[in-house]
């Protein structure tokens, strides 16, 4: 009698503690290092701790397996108390924090005003102790309940790649969206947001030639950094490292959006307001529920939302960056980012300031939504006067670019919406010479402006348009008669004209030969 094959799941038997970071970015004076502490169940063979990689929080061969689905439950893990160990490239030891304490949902930060070493270093989190009651009752009983457990055991959570920028760099540090500019997400449907927290990284495909082009601009500007931005939930971390790795692409730090902290604040914001009723109705009850809608709303809408999250990491990333660097942007038209690189710029000009800029950004309404909470407006504001007092009033964008998907409106209609949403006539006082940003269509558009701005050379760009053969582009294969229709119908710069000829040229010879 034959027997059937067991196909059922490992079993897990275990729990492993990691701290999951995705890098950071800094200058020699000022840097900060952040992550989340979580608990991961494994199986008896994933106790080797040899075969985990505590860069990306993933166990050997789990690259190809990982998905959003599967992090979504990972247990967080209470008030961890940790240290921060920096390293230099030959291993030596170079900073050591002082006691870290983590949040309730296992997230720390630490800033290191410490001088540190120009180059690449690694970090490691070290696990030192927990300041919680309840998560120390929940170990403790775990650990009576298992035998031999790892839980225990572990000092070394996490570790990651810091990055520190000489105080006087004047080079590039480019910073790209993912979803619609880097990754060929389906974001325009509930089927396809479902969809996206059950694909591995495998299933995750990048848009034709962008791959390449971050490659590409990373050797043209002497390794420029590059950090992605998205506004995913944190969740999607450890399936987005494994994404980017696989794509081949180097970066120095990885954002995503925390969305327990969003929720946690409207739950706060509700029992604030049941128990301190008076406080609540000082004014009158209108404009207490008036208020209150709008806060109930804008939480609503920052879940969806782009705005307020984005233009705060941008702010934030800003403070530690040298003050001579200059920026590439890059984003899509599918939500505001070209409406948040926007500000982002008038901010750091010192164009806004101060109550104005605050009453600014909590009146704001831009496509139909109201997602800047007085709270968040307030901490905008705090970065935006960091940012002067640090860098004083000055422009650090180079270029910016928006990919223009089918799905969102086209470089004139992008303009008069940020025209409309700006104070008038700010937009043509301050850019009246020169856009804000450049709307295009996807990699080889991208790399065609590059090379006006002298980021880029023909081979390179023309090595980006080899990286988009064979691939799909909004449900067409892209192939050499697509190839050369798409050039035509290109959104660019009238100055780049000659070199949209050149390219089209040295493709139809390429082709034909």
């Amino acid at each position: 009698m034959s027997q059937e094959p067991n196909t059922s799941q490992p079993i897990i038997t275990d729990i492993k503690r990691i701290a999951v970071c995705g890098g950071s970015l800094g200058r020699e004076r000022r840097s900060y290092v952040r992550g989340q502490v979580v608990d991961v169940g494994i199986t008896d063979l994933m106790k080797a701790d040899g075969l985990w990689d505590l860069m990306t929080g993933l166990f050997k061969g789990d690259e190809t397996k990982i998905t959003p689905f599967l992090d979504f439950s990972l247990a967080p893990v209470r008030k961890p108390v940790l240290k921060l160990e920096v390293f230099d490239s030959s291993g030596k030891l170079i900073y050591t924090s002082g006691k870290i304490k983590a949040d309730e949902d296992g997230f720390f930060s630490c800033e290191i005003r410490d001088k540190l070493p120009v180059g690449f270093h690694d970090f490691q989190v070290v696990l030192e102790g927990l300041d919680s009651f309840r998560q120390y009752s929940k170990d403790l009983a775990h650990l009576n309940a298992t035998e031999d457990s790892i839980l225990g055991k572990t000092t070394i959570v996490g570790k990651g790649k810091l990055r520190i920028l000489p105080e006087d760099y004047q080079g590039i540090v480019v910073t790209s969206d993912i979803d619609q500019t880097y990754l060929a997400t389906d974001i325009h449907s509930g089927k396809g947001k479902f969809s996206a927290l059950f694909e591995t990284p495998n299933q995750k495909q990048a848009l034709p030639g962008m791959p390449e082009l971050y490659r590409e601009l990373r050797i043209a500007t002497n390794n420029s950094p590059l950090a992605f931005i998205s506004a995913s939930p944190h969740f999607f971390r450890r399936t987005m490292l494994a994404t980017i790795a696989k794509d081949n692409i180097q970066i120095e730090s990885l954002h995503l959006k925390y969305l327990e902290g969003t929720i946690k604040g409207v739950f706060d914001k509700v029992i604030d307001t049941i128990f301190n009723p008076l406080e609540f109705l000082q004014n009158g009850f209108k404009p207490a529920w008036s208020r209150t809608k709008k806060f109930l709303g804008a939480s609503y809408q920052s879940l969806f939302d782009q705005m307020s999250y984005k233009l705060s990491i941008l702010l934030y990333d800003r403070i530690y960056l040298p003050t001579q660097s200059k920026e590439i942007l890059l984003g899509d038209n599918t939500e505001s980012d070209y409406m948040i690189f926007t500000l982002y710029q008038l901010i750091c000009m010192g164009k806004i300031t101060g109550d104005e800029l605050e009453e600014y950004l909590y009146k704001l309404n831009f496509l139909g939504r109201d997602a800047i909470t007085r709270d968040a407006a307030k901490k905008i504001r705090l970065y935006a006067e960091e940012i002067q007092r640090i860098h004083g009033p000055k422009n650090p964008v180079a270029l910016t670019m928006i990919n223009r998907t089918s799905h969102g409106p086209i470089e004139a209609d992008m303009i008069q919406k940020v025209k409309e949403a700006l104070p008038d006539g700010m937009y043509e006082s301050e850019f009246g010479k020169k856009q804000a940003f450049y709307g295009t269509e996807g990699a080889m558009g991208m790399a065609l402006i590059l090379e006006q701005y002298n980021f880029l050379d023909t081979n390179q760009i023309l090595s980006v348009i080899a990286g988009m053969i064979g691939k799909v582009w909004e449900g067409k294969l892209v192939d050499e008669s697509f190839l050369l229709g798409k050039i035509d119908e290109l959104t660019l710069p009238k100055e780049v004209e000659t070199t949209r000829q050149k390219i089209k040229e040295s493709l139809a010879s390429a082709f034909t030969s």
